[in-house]
């Protein structure tokens, strides 16, 4: 994942409730699954196995925060752990079709999750947090960042 992509993700979790935070985790997910077909064809197998376990240290958290309360999370949990298990199984045995079979599964369960977060008019988790402000300067490299909210605001 690129470090823009990471910046992104992270002004997009500051500002995100619950529904879009989930999203967000699936996305990421997503993006390392790719990063790991991405890998395999271009022979870079540290690359591959360090992209799958990213994507299964997001899918355990996608695991954790199920709420049990809900009879769906019984049949969700059992999907998430058949694509654990075989993100386990393909890191000492590289498959491509899977990998699109898991993503393909995956990407099937993000469009719900992402039906249920337009609905939600919740406040962001971070709803105190500052806004972030950011641009570049003049200056030759340099990015201007100033964040401001309650209380005091500051520049970086």
């Amino acid at each position: 994942m690129t470090k823009e992509a990471i910046q992104t993700y992270s002004l997009r979790v500051a500002q995100a409730n619950q529904s879009e935070l989930t999203v967000i985790t699936f996305e990421i997910f997503i993006d390392y699954v790719n990063d790991a077909i991405d890998n395999i064809n271009e022979g870079n197998t540290d690359e591959y196995v360090f992209c799958l376990g990213k994507a299964r240290a997001f899918l355990s958290e996608i695991m954790a925060a199920l709420n049990y309360e809900n009879e769906v999370s019984f049949r969700l949990i059992r999907i998430y752990e058949y694509v654990y298990r075989t993100l386990v199984a393909l890191k000492t045995e590289p498959d491509i079709e899977l990998l699109k079979r898991i993503k393909g599964i995956m990407k099937t369960l993000l469009a719900g999750y992402r039906e249920v977060a337009a609905k939600d008019n919740s406040k962001g988790i971070s709803e105190k947090s500052q806004q972030v402000y950011a641009g570049l300067t003049y200056g030759r490299g340099y990015l201007n960042e100033t964040c401001q909210g309650e209380g005091e605001s500051w520049k970086a």
